[in-house]
């Protein structure tokens, strides 16, 4: 019998509320996947952020091989979304489509643009927007309508997060509402295209999960009615496809932010960041303060599907974004990137306006790491950073343009970006020496939850053994114990393991140069199809 293996992203996933729920018996189709199949934990990347750990997710690697940090690209000053030409490797489906085989991909957040593969792909997070090419082929965007495929509801990064904000205050019950039927248009449309195609991979990245966990941490009621609604989605396309082998993985877990850190105010205060206003006219803080206002008001009057087309909202927002426009480059010897976990050091010869000489690069970043070290929160005088690392150490010695230093923070403790003033800027414009807080309680973006280190893994399926724990996996695991699952040797560059002793019959674990198992083919274009297909309704093949 064929092989078919689904993978069910579920972005943010959490033992602790999982376990609690599945226990309660308020999760049944998650704790039935997880009696008669394998579950653990699952070891997201350092910092535990969306895009690299799904990129690991989908190519086996760790993030210094496929190159992808961050939603932003580290290899330049400026800001710049990634695209999925940004990823260094193949994912599962390049893989896939080189030999042959199909995958039905939609939802996977750094996919856009599309990708030409056998098969189907609907690209997720860090799409422009739906006037844009997002599926491949291009003819199943026609399709994405009520009476066909479905409709597919498009995530915007950014855009989307000034009216959730809103909305968690104000109206949370409205916004789970959005997040629903956000994730309902998403299943619904893979399972549509699951029933009429062939394929042999399917995956969804269902969202939801994630935004919810963002905005209303605090609201446990909602976050399990956000969770019950995934694991009946869940239960749905099981029950449909009950031949296939599944896997379901978040790419990190959550908990309840209690101090935001900002990088930023650490630099400065130290002297290497150097702002190009004075920070009594901070514009970041400005800006947050009129779009907050102005979408508050018309919010009221304007659903929040129709304040994200429009172009003068999305215009504001990118380019509010840009540390050019922030930082004086040509004064500065490190800002904080990624948000907030990562420091990028200005080097001479690295970037355009670097000003550290390479002589200086190594005494710079053992400062830097000290100060982070030392750093304890105004209050408690607990300390808020649980390590500083130099890239080589997380992303290794080639690492493909990585930040210099990554910060790993306590829990409870998250990061942000840019420069944050005090509260009360009347105060702090009236002191002598201007030293800027370099922690706060409240979140300025309006979240109550962030980023943790652990995600879940489950599968479930023929040949895979019932209630066994799954140990030390990690985010890079799953595109090689997939592979194995499929009786596929796994690519020799990928830093992913196989976990063998969760199948029952255990596969064979040949590892290969993946060029030379299957040099990669042209997949056929759309109109190359067409002609085959009539040439052989001719020939009645």
């Amino acid at each position: 019998m064929k092989k078919k293996v689904v993978i069910i992203g579920v972005d943010g996933a959490t033992p602790d509320l999982l376990e609690l729920w599945m226990k309660e018996g308020k999760l049944p189709h998650l704790q039935k996947i997880k009696q008669d199949g394998t579950y653990g934990s699952l070891e997201s990347t350092i910092p535990p952020f969306s895009a690299p750990a799904w990129a690991s997710i989908i190519t086996g690697c760790n993030p210094g091989k496929h190159g992808i940090y961050g939603f932003e690209s580290t290899s330049s000053l400026e800001s710049h979304l990634i695209t999925s030409s940004s990823r260094k490797v193949p994912a599962l489906w390049n893989y896939l489509t080189s030999i042959g085989l199909n995958s039905i991909i939609v939802n996977v957040p750094n996919t856009y643009p599309p990708e030409k593969i056998d098969g189907v792909m609907i690209t997720g997070l860090l799409t422009p927007s739906d006037e844009s090419n997002f599926t491949y082929p291009k003819t199943v965007k026609d399709r994405l309508t009520k009476e066909d495929l479905g409709i597919f509801e498009l995530e915007q990064l950014w855009v989307d997060d000034f009216p959730r904000s809103y909305m968690a205050k104000y109206a949370p019950e409205r916004l789970l509402n959005q997040i629903i039927d956000q994730m309902i248009s998403h299943v619904s449309v893979t399972i549509n295209l699951m029933k009429e195609s062939d394929w042999d991979l399917t995956m969804v990245v269902i969202r939801g999960t994630d935004t919810a966990q963002h905005f209303l941490y605090k609201r446990k009621d909602l976050l399990l009615s956000c969770y019950q609604k995934v694991d009946e989605l869940i239960g749905t396309m099981v029950e449909n496809f009950s031949d296939a082998v599944f896997f379901v993985v978040s790419d990190h877990g959550f908990e309840e932010i209690k101090t935001i850190l900002y990088p930023d105010n650490v630099l400065y205060n130290a002297g290497l960041l150097v702002p190009k206003q004075d920070l009594s006219q901070n514009p970041t803080s400005i800006f947050d303060y009129l779009v907050f206002k102005i979408i508050s008001s018309i919010l009221r009057i304007i659903p929040p599907k129709t304040i994200k087309k429009i172009k003068f909202i999305k215009k504001i927002l990118f380019s509010s974004s840009s540390k050019q426009k922030l930082i004086d480059f040509s004064k500065t010897k490190a800002f904080s990137t990624a948000d907030g976990r990562g420091i990028r050091i200005c080097r001479k010869g690295r970037f355009s306006e670097g000003i550290v000489d390479p002589d200086e690069y190594n005494r710079l970043c053992k400062e830097i790491q000290t100060l982070f070290e030392k750093l304890q929160h105004p209050d408690t005088k607990e300390h808020l950073v649980e390590k500083i690392y130099r890239c080589d150490e997380v992303y290794g010695e080639k690492a493909k343009d990585p930040p210099d230093l990554v910060i790993d923070v306590k829990k409870g403790v998250t990061a942000a970006e840019w420069i944050r003033t005090p509260n009360v800027l009347s105060r702090w414009k009236k002191t002598k020496k201007r030293i800027l807080p370099v922690a706060f309680s409240d979140d300025s973006a309006g979240r109550s939850g962030d980023h943790a280190k652990y995600g879940v893994f489950f599968a479930h399926g023929n040949n895979i053994k019932s209630n066994v724990t799954i140990k030390n996996a990690n985010v890079m695991d799953v595109l090689p114990t997939v592979f194995a699952t499929l009786d596929l040797p796994v690519p020799n560059d990928v830093d992913g393991k196989v976990h063998d002793y969760i199948f029952v019959e255990k596969p064979s674990l040949e590892t290969v140069d993946w060029d030379k198992y299957s040099p990669v083919k042209q997949t056929l274009s759309d109109s190359e199809k067409q002609k085959i297909k009539k040439l052989k309704d001719n020939l009645k093949i």
